[in-house]
């Protein structure tokens, strides 16, 4: 189903319905309630929200590597909330973890170091983009500390990391 064919049916339900069909959606799967209480929640919620996605990024790189969930994971999130610095936190949490994994266990290969990256060079596109150079001070340790550790890894990632950084947050000379 389109998403239009879907609001004209939704346009027919009444009020009662529409909370009914809403509520049963969020007891199907524990993401959708989190995604609504981040979405309909004030701020007060939002840190129970972030720790959900942070538990899923987490579990991501945990036993079997599943790339797919922890990207899901900060997609949801970025759809349901327009918490700024939060979103950056979950990205480079994504990094962070992937950067764990080749330290604890060794070179990866190609596309898990690509993926890593692309949502690198996205956290430090977005601060750009925003030009909070609040934000940007607050996250640029983090930054920085990834792409120290990443130092003598292979397939070009920390040339690659050290790139986006020296590049774009115009810092210094490069490592």
């Amino acid at each position: 189903m389109k998403s239009t064919e879907l609001k004209n049916i939704l346009e027919r339900f009444d009020k009662k319905e529409l909370i009914r069909l809403i509520n049963e959606l969020a007891k199907l799967r524990k993401d959708n309630m989190v995604w609504l209480e981040t979405k309909l929640q004030g701020p007060e919620k939002l840190q129970e929200s972030i720790e959900h996605y942070k538990k899923k990024i987490s579990g991501a790189f945990e036993g079997t590597i599943k790339l797919n969930v922890a990207k899901k994971a900060i997609s949801d999130f970025r759809k349901a909330s327009n918490d700024r610095e939060s979103l950056i936190d979950l990205m480079l949490l994504y990094v962070e973890k992937g950067t764990e994994i080749t330290i604890s266990y060794g070179d990866m290969y190609e596309q898990f170091y690509y993926s890593l990256e692309c949502m690198y060079a996205d956290a430090v596109d977005l601060l750009n983009k925003w030009e909070d150079e609040n934000l940007i001070e607050k996250f640029r340790p983090r930054l920085k500390a990834v792409v120290t550790k990443t130092k003598g890894m292979g397939w070009g990632y920390h040339d690659m990391l050290s790139e986006i950084y020296y590049d774009e947050l115009g810092e210094g000379d490069q490592e």
